[in-house]
């Protein structure tokens, strides 16, 4: 099994949307690390819709004209998700357990900390994307079913919208009335509105890569406009800037928005630059290195999180003069998370190859760490 980054520059892939989830995966690496008041800490919010609208994309050539079966794809997909976030969380744990042990700390997670982060709840804070990423896989067919029902990308639009409207309108009913039941309370508001909202942007990304150059800029034009008019309403209800960090816990239409916004903004200038130096037929280390991170976006993400953490709670606080070094962490984060999982996927793949264990067990390696 040769490695990721050992191989050229895969012509099947798309390289447009190897270069989004790499900019989308580097701006939440910077979320986690970068000042509040830093104006790219503020452009950057349109993470996590990308990361969505992407994966929707990347799903929808997938699935090409096959027969999606929703079982046979969730049995796929969450393996893939869950297992190696599962895994990397008892490493995390216990290594957290030894190491705050040898410097005389106590130890710093609750069993509720740790139960709500193996349930992708708020936990250690940083999982939750996990959950998105698992609530459109149960959508996800059924989003291709709907598109190949309508027979049109401006139906399908259409329908996306509705929907949409209709969640707005749900998610500002329940705002209004107490949901007694914490269970309730919780299935409501962290899953089904996730499930819902991010859902419609997974269904977004299933039609991106299909419609014309005119109607992304449309597109993203329109939700600018939506955004601004959101951004004014606010401002003046309130009289104070309104963040839309406030809109993202479950998301809202100012904060979807500007996601759309921006990334469509971001496919459109990705493809003129895709066309115009013929990316397709790179194949140089530039090129290599964004499939990569593009290929390992899970095990780098979650390599980051164990960088980040102590970074914050150890390098931070035993040397206060890296306090507001943020450049020098993210580079730190990012080039330790990248190393990281390139060195994994480096020595599984040889046990894999070499080994009769890696062999016999190349299927779960994979799930757990190749991907």
């Amino acid at each position: 099994m040769t490695h990721q980054l050992e191989k050229t520059a895969n012509s099947k892939r798309d390289i447009r949307f190897d270069i989004l989830k790499t900019v989308g995966l580097l701006c939440i690496i910077f979320a986690h690390i970068g000042p509040e008041t830093n104006i790219f800490f503020k452009i950057r919010r349109f993470d996590v819709p990308l990361m969505v609208i992407v994966s929707g994309s990347l799903y929808s050539y997938s699935a090409s004209n096959k027969k999606i079966s929703f079982w046979n794809y969730l049995k796929s997909r969450l393996p893939r998700l869950i297992a190696p976030v599962w895994l990397f969380l008892i490493f995390f744990f216990i290594s957290a357990y030894i190491i705050f042990s040898i410097i005389s700390q106590p130890y710093p997670f609750s069993e509720q900390k740790i139960l709500d982060s193996f349930l992708l709840l708020k936990g250690i804070g940083y999982v939750w994307i996990i959950r998105v990423f698992t609530l459109v896989a149960l959508v996800a067919s059924l989003l291709i079913n709907l598109y190949r029902f309508c027979k049109s990308e401006a139906r399908y639009l259409a329908l996306l919208a509705i929907i949409y409207i209709g969640y707005e309108f749900v998610f500002n009913f329940v705002k209004h009335y107490d949901l007694r039941y914490p269970v309730v309370s919780s299935l409501v508001n962290d899953y089904l509105f996730y499930l819902v909202s991010y859902g419609c942007l997974f269904g977004l990304g299933i039609i991106l890569p299909k419609l014309q150059e005119r109607s992304i800029l449309l597109i993203s034009g329109f939700f600018s406009i939506v955004c601004l008019i959101c951004s004014f309403y606010y401002y003046h209800y309130s009289g104070n800037y309104i963040s839309l960090i406030d809109f993202k816990y479950p998301p809202r239409i100012y904060y979807v928005s500007y996601g759309i916004f921006m990334s469509f903004l971001g496919y459109f200038i990705t493809n003129k630059l895709y066309l115009k130096y013929h990316l397709s037929n790179k194949d140089n280390i530039l090129t290599r290195s964004i499939i990569f991170v593009s290929s390992s976006t899970l095990w780098i993400y979650l390599w980051h999180i164990f960088l980040v953490y102590y970074w914050d709670n150890l390098v931070v606080k035993y040397i206060p003069k890296f306090s507001r070094q943020y450049t020098l962490a993210f580079l730190v984060v990012t080039g330790g998370a990248i190393a990281l999982t390139y060195i994994q996927k480096r020595v599984v793949s040889g046990v894999v190859k070499k080994t009769g264990f890696g062999q016999k067990n190349a299927e779960i390696l994979s799930i757990l760490f190749l991907k």
